[in-house]
């Protein structure tokens, strides 16, 4: 394996800005829709969100009820600073601005206790009420509380109330209604608790004392006590819900988690391909799609051709990957066996053999595909269905080879198939241990440069075994996520002293490949599956 290929798994975890750059360039799909999706879902919802209105009362407070100076019988400036127990007082009359008596007193005088907004009540509040029986009107009173809110103006002796409702009006009366009833109860108590409540269409008891205040001393006159220093007037403009800035923040945080999430997924990527050299111990070359079989002889034919069927396709992509890299081992013009083996059936490496051969024919090499799964005989099944005879046939009858290599006019790729239907009389461990096969391998070395041999299994057999012997390259298959790592291990030690030809692994049955192209949502989705070790979802056949 190139030291360039080599170098990501061997320097540690670390990802670095090239990296980096490549994990989410492979994942862009995700990282580019996910936060279109979820902007496009955070608009629909804010868009049924009803506006919000905030109307604010400014009040100053007098928390030492001092009277006005003698100078010139003016209270204290609203921006004087309070001191330490000044703003406990302020604190205590703040906590009496949303108390009970002073909210009970804005419902039963704007007649509150019929509107349809304040008396809706909350999933919370709905779920608490099973529970426990709340008290007569206390639904109501913590509807208004939840809408207001007092503050102070800074260190100052000025206090904001504001009322946030669907309606600027409403909002605005609540506010002045607190604030009036706020300075009835610290100047007339008494008076204020035998006021009748408004009738309909009457001003309130709230807004007659506001009028004769303001009417009779105006906004900034100079009145001992507290005061009403603004009156909360209808706001023109909502307050909320603030839909763009909703949006933009539910997009840049998706945007983020889907970076973060792609570094991740490739971070678990090479923490696999350090996994795999220390398991197997031999270089990781490619993880690649699985090429699933299918019953009709067609499609298999398809798969065992992929690099000529569907060029742009990943599993095409990664064959070409793992065929420069097996081109830059070349040192020399002498030819080479390369051996293609698995450890258990059904593993992929017939199409990976016969795609690997392809890719060499369509780059004009002389190139020889040979199917020595003499058992199995899949790829004769595949690429020449109606072959009479193949390589065992010929050994047996001690006949030339040459003879019944078949030659693709497409890709100029040549096929030497199995055997054919015909039973023959020659034990297959037998011929593949027999000198005649030794020597036409040997002989078809001196005619074509590039020899890929389509082996069986390592472990049900010993066939891959001694095709070892013959081989100047083994490139091993594994399906990593359903064959048990000690199996493909032991594979690999079954090999022994040609274990040294191994070049490399290439891990199928992965979901199209990290390495290699812009990744589809599928393959992104069984990438966390994997990651996340979830159970796999049937797939329709």
């Amino acid at each position: 394996m190139s030291q360039e290929t080599a170098s990501p798994a061997r320097r540690g975890m670390g990802l670095g800005f090239p990296g980096a750059r490549s994990a989410i360039v492979k994942r862009a799909k995700a990282v580019a829709v996910l936060p279109v999706i979820t902007a496009l879902l955070a608009m629909a919802i804010v868009a049924v969100i009803p506006d919000r209105y905030s109307a604010s009362a400014l009040i100053q407070t007098d928390p030492q009820q001092r009277p006005a100076t003698k100078a010139a019988n003016i209270p204290a400036p609203a921006d004087t600073l309070a001191s330490d127990a000044e703003r406990r007082e302020i604190e205590k009359q703040m906590d009496f601005m949303r108390s009970a008596q002073i909210i009970d007193r804005v419902i039963a005088e704007l007649q509150l206790s019929n509107d349809p907004e304040l008396n809706k009540r909350s999933l919370w509040s709905y779920l608490t009420g099973l529970l426990t029986r709340p008290a007569p009107g206390e639904a109501l009173r913590e509807a208004i509380i939840d809408r207001l809110s007092i503050s102070r103006v800074r260190s100052t002796f000025l206090v904001t109330v504001q009322v946030t409702t669907r309606n600027a009006e409403k909002s605005a009366r609540i506010a002045n209604a607190i604030a009036t009833q706020y300075l009835a109860q610290q100047r007339s108590p008494v008076a204020a608790d035998r006021a009748p409540p408004a009738k309909s269409g009457e001003l309130t008891a709230s807004e007659r004392m506001f009028a004769s205040l303001i009417g009779k001393y105006g906004l900034s006159s100079p009145l001992a006590g507290p005061r009403i220093v603004g009156a909360a007037g209808a706001p023109n403009r909502a307050a909320g819900p603030r839909r763009a800035r909703i949006v933009a923040i539910t997009a840049g945080s998706t945007l983020l988690m889907a970076l973060l999430l792609a570094l991740w997924l490739e971070r678990e990527a090479l923490r696999r391909t350090l996994k795999v050299e220390q398991t197997l111990a031999c270089p990781h070359m490619i993880s690649i799609p699985a090429v699933t079989a299918h019953s009709d002889p067609k499609a298999n034919a398809r798969g065992a051709r992929m690099i000529v069927a569907e060029p742009q396709c990943v599993y095409a992509e990664a064959v070409r990957k793992v065929c420069r890299e097996l081109g830059q081992r070349k040192s020399d013009d002498a030819s080479r066996v390369i051996l293609v083996a698995s450890a258990l059936p059904d593993e992929g490496s017939e199409s990976f053999a016969s795609n690997i051969a392809h890719y060499f024919a369509v780059s004009t090499q002389e190139t020889l595909l040979v199917d020595c799964d003499f058992r199995g005989k899949g790829l004769t099944r595949e690429l020449t269905p109606r072959n009479s005879s193949g390589l065992l046939d010929q050994i047996a009858a001690r006949a030339p080879i040459e003879d019944v290599i078949l030659r693709d006019n497409l890709t100029g790729l040549h096929f030497l198939p199995a055997s054919g239907p015909t039973p023959i009389p020659l034990a297959v461990a037998t011929a593949i241990r027999s000198l005649e096969f030794s020597r036409s391998i040997a002989g078809l070395k001196s005619r074509f440069p590039i020899i890929v041999l389509s082996a069986p299994p390592l472990l049900p057999i010993s066939d891959a075994r001694v095709l070892a012997e013959l081989a100047d390259e083994i490139v091993f298959l594994t399906a990593w996520h359903r064959t048990p790592r000690s199996l493909a291990k032991k594979a690999l030690t079954l090999l022994e002293a040609n274990q040294k030809k191994v070049v490399g692994a290439v891990l199928t049955d992965v979901a199209e490949d990290q390495s290699v192209g812009v990744m589809s949502f599928a393959a992104i989705f069984d990438e966390i599956r994997r990651a996340a070790r979830m159970p796999s979802l049937p797939r329709a056949a």
